[in-house]
């Protein structure tokens, strides 16, 4: 992986927790919240939205991706 977006996706983790960390209680929450971003995504791409904001919102999706991977194997 990028070492750019590695950065971005840690980035995006911190301020996911910290904006949503009240919030997202649950893994389906959270799935919920990766589904939309994914469509945001799409969105970028299929309105020639330029690499920036693509990996950008590709970024946001991995990072939550984390949150959810973190809330599912905590013991």
């Amino acid at each position: 992986m990028d070492r750019n977006l590695i950065r971005k996706v840690v980035q995006e983790e911190v301020r996911g927790t910290a904006r949503w960390g009240n919030v997202d209680k649950s893994p389906s929450l959270l799935l919920i919240a990766a589904t939309e971003e994914l469509g945001e995504v799409a969105h970028a791409i299929n309105h020639v939205e330029g690499r920036d904001r693509i990996v950008q919102e590709i970024a946001e999706t991995i990072g939550i991706l984390s949150r959810l991977h973190d809330m599912v194997t905590e013991k």
